[in-house]
């Protein structure tokens, strides 16, 4: 029993002594407009793919599948480490759960800022607020 507490303590501490100091202070929060125009320039960029605005998706697939905003790119946030590289030429991430303040999406965007990436918004309403907003939400028929 001593050891296992010992353990237990030490994986704290660890993890404790870890923290990247990022809360949701270091959120910032757009509504479906202002990202549908930030996904329009983006569109006609004449730069290409480079520095593109990307639009995640942190939802699990089956989630994602059954309906997802038009051109949203699906990175479970589970998958995060292993897909991460699909963001490398973003310029601006947009992350978008499934309703208003979606834990899993204000995670996958402090996880995102821990990474490294410098210009990571995160969508207020997520899916809900899209589509309430008369934006594109592509459905499984």
């Amino acid at each position: 029993m001593g050891n296992i507490f010992k353990i237990l303590i030490t994986i704290t501490l660890l993890c404790n002594g870890c923290d990247s100091g990022i809360s949701d202070k270091n959120l910032r929060f757009i509504n479906a407009n202002q990202a549908a125009d930030l996904m329009g320039e983006s569109e006609s960029s004449l730069l290409g793919p480079i520095n593109a605005t990307i639009l995640v998706d942190p939802r699990p697939t089956w989630s994602f599948r059954k309906s997802h905003i038009k051109n949203a790119t699906n990175i479970p946030f589970g998958r995060l480490y292993y897909q991460a590289w699909q963001l490398d030429e973003a310029g601006t991430i947009i992350v978008a759960g499934e309703t208003y303040n979606d834990p899993v999406a204000i995670a996958m965007s402090k996880e995102l800022i821990t990474m490294g990436f410098t210009d990571v918004k995160t969508l207020r309403g997520g899916l809900t607020g899209w589509e309430d907003a008369g934006e594109m939400v592509i459905t499984a028929e």
